[in-house]
């Protein structure tokens, strides 16, 4: 079976779309339909429901999981092929924009007097990128992976609590800001809203360093990481009880963990990179020990 249209079907499957599989493989999205249909023409019915995003039939998923280990050693292999112990040529790290601006951009020069000839590329996004899939070589997520072939080292712990600008008044009913749209559903977002379960937000933003700057001009409280209050002024840590805060739940803190696959742990870039990493210490943070873990593409 030509392994091409195996890797398109991976690609459709994981990334949800044709459009989004034809921009990762670069390629036509006709390509794309092309390599599907030949695909479910073999197997002799529907792999994929065309819906939005495409959806995997039954027979679809069995695939997927046939799949999936072929596109792991298609990693390793070209892992192995690019294990050389020059460090040059390009490694890529996947996070969120904050964690970029807020810790890794003040430590990039210290970055390139290590390790001169190479290139780094930083995708800075919510979304997810996959590591098996090759979209990067290491990520720092916000959670432990659970399932597949990658290896997870925490690197330290964030702690969050209420703020607010030193000059607004407070009292139980004072307006409260969150999160919204992909952080929505995040911990921290959810805790809030058990918290000021008695009325509703007075402003959503889908940026936590926006979130910061809407506390500091006084718009209301918000649960922020303690190391982005550091960085404002005049906003000060609020105990719940003034804020009229439902329950007596403890205060959320997030892991951050550095994730890689298994297959290119050991390639010389990589390895450079997870160690400049490994010095990340932020405001109110400390390193913390490692663990293996192994983990399927999320």
């Amino acid at each position: 079976m030509e392994w091409e249209l195996l890797r398109t079907f991976e690609a459709v499957a994981r990334l949800g779309s044709l459009t989004a599989a034809s921009k990762a493989l670069g390629v036509s999205q006709s390509t794309i339909s092309r390599h599907l249909a030949r695909l479910e023409e073999r197997a002799g019915s529907p792999l994929l429901l065309r819906d939005a995003p495409q959806r995997l039939t039954e027979r679809g998923a069995s695939l997927l999981a046939a799949v999936r280990p072929m596109v792991d050693a298609a990693l390793a292999a070209q892992s192995a092929l690019e294990d050389t112990p020059e460090l040059s040529g390009e490694v890529t790290l996947t996070t969120v924009g904050e964690m970029v601006r807020w810790e890794l951009a003040p430590r990039l020069p210290e970055f390139y007097r290590a390790y001169p000839q190479l290139r780094l590329r930083i995708l800075a996004e919510n979304r997810v990128s996959s590591l098996a899939a090759g979209d990067a070589d290491v990520a720092l997520r916000m959670f432990r992976p659970e399932r597949g072939e990658l290896v997870a080292r925490k690197l330290f712990s964030v702690s969050s609590a209420f703020f607010a600008a030193s000059s607004l008044e407070l009292h139980p009913g004072v307006p409260w800001l969150g999160l919204t749209g992909s952080l929505a559903g995040i911990p921290e977002q959810r805790y809030a809203e058990r918290a000021f379960a008695t009325r509703p937000a007075r402003l959503l933003v889908e940026d936590v360093e926006s979130l910061g700057f809407a506390v500091k001009a006084g718009l209301g409280v918000a649960l922020l990481p303690r190391g982005l209050a550091a960085r404002l002024d005049d906003v000060v840590e609020v105990a719940p009880q003034r804020l009229g805060v439902r329950g007596g739940e403890h205060l959320p803190s997030r892991d951050i963990w550095m994730v890689v696959h298994r297959a290119k742990q050991h390639v010389p870039r990589v390895r450079a990179l997870m160690s400049w990493l490994r010095g990340m210490t932020p405001p109110g943070g400390a390193p913390d020990g490692s663990a293996k873990n192994r983990s399927a593409p999320k």
